[in-house]
């Protein structure tokens, strides 16, 4: 589940290293057949120990909803209507995803159309919130594991690819106020807001599984607030009262000193 996040960053880590860098997600082993190798990889989450009853995660009720991408309409570039199965009232617009627009400043609803004021520079994403509906939706805060590890013949090269790297992810989380960690619908998604990273340090070792391999480590943490959604459909049918009666009975005959 952590994947997307690494896919976030693979684009602006490739852009910052030399043409034809290899580099990998997730786990990785010393380079292969190539001289010099980056990996980018996500470790772990962990949500934070409360430090108190006040900081405990809260629930709240689910709801329906669609997320999905927004094409424009032909011949209006500007212009992006939600589709039919997009239930419910709009809720975030993302462009590009991961970095929420404000409504009034990037674009107005009009109907069931998103009238952007300027082309959008990049995909365009929407979010909305439809009925009640079984599940529950918890936040708690929470943090994300970050190693950006480079490999090269001499610890020089592993040295510079690791800055080019850690530059650019840092860059990279500038402006962003979500990342997507994970969804299944319509049950469970997981998303990761607010996100702040800072360098937790650097190492710099040989891999202890080819000695001949120098290496340059960057550790990260992301901190956040974890927004777990668990929906299972439509809620469990209740009893509702469908009519009251009310009947007045008057004494029948006049009280004592009447």
């Amino acid at each position: 589940m952590l994947g997307p996040l690494e896919q976030f960053l693979r684009p602006a880590v490739a852009a910052a290293l030399p043409p034809g860098q290899d580099l990998r997600t997730g786990p990785a082993a010393v380079p292969d057949g190539t001289a010099s190798r980056v990996a980018i990889h996500a470790l772990r989450l962990v949500r934070d120990a409360p430090s108190g009853p006040d900081d405990l995660a809260t629930r709240d009720a689910a709801f329906l909803g669609w997320q999905g991408g927004l094409i424009a309409t032909p011949g209006h570039p500007l212009d992006f209507t939600l589709p039919a199965d997009a239930v419910g009232d709009l809720t975030e617009v993302h462009c590009p995803p991961g970095r929420v627009l404000a409504a009034g400043d990037a674009y107005v609803l009009d109907g069931r159309t998103l009238r952007f004021f300027q082309e959008p520079r990049g995909p365009v994403l929407a979010r909305t919130r439809g009925a009640p509906c079984t599940g529950y939706q918890e936040r708690c805060n929470g943090r994300i594991e970050l190693e950006l590890r480079a490999w090269a013949r001499d610890m020089d090269t592993a040295d510079d690819l690791l800055a080019r790297s850690l530059a650019a992810s840092l860059a990279a989380f500038a402006g962003l106020d979500v990342i997507d960690l994970s969804s299944a619908p319509p049950r469970l998604a997981l998303r990761f807001t607010h996100p702040r990273v800072s360098l937790a340090g650097i190492e710099r070792d040989l891999d202890p599984d080819a000695r001949d391999w120098p290496r340059s480590v960057a550790l990260c943490q992301i901190r956040g607030e974890l927004e777990t959604s668990l929906t299972l459909g439509a809620p469990d049918p209740q009893g509702r009262i469908r009519q009251v009666d009310v009947a007045v009975h008057l004494p029948s005959r006049p009280p004592v000193g009447g």
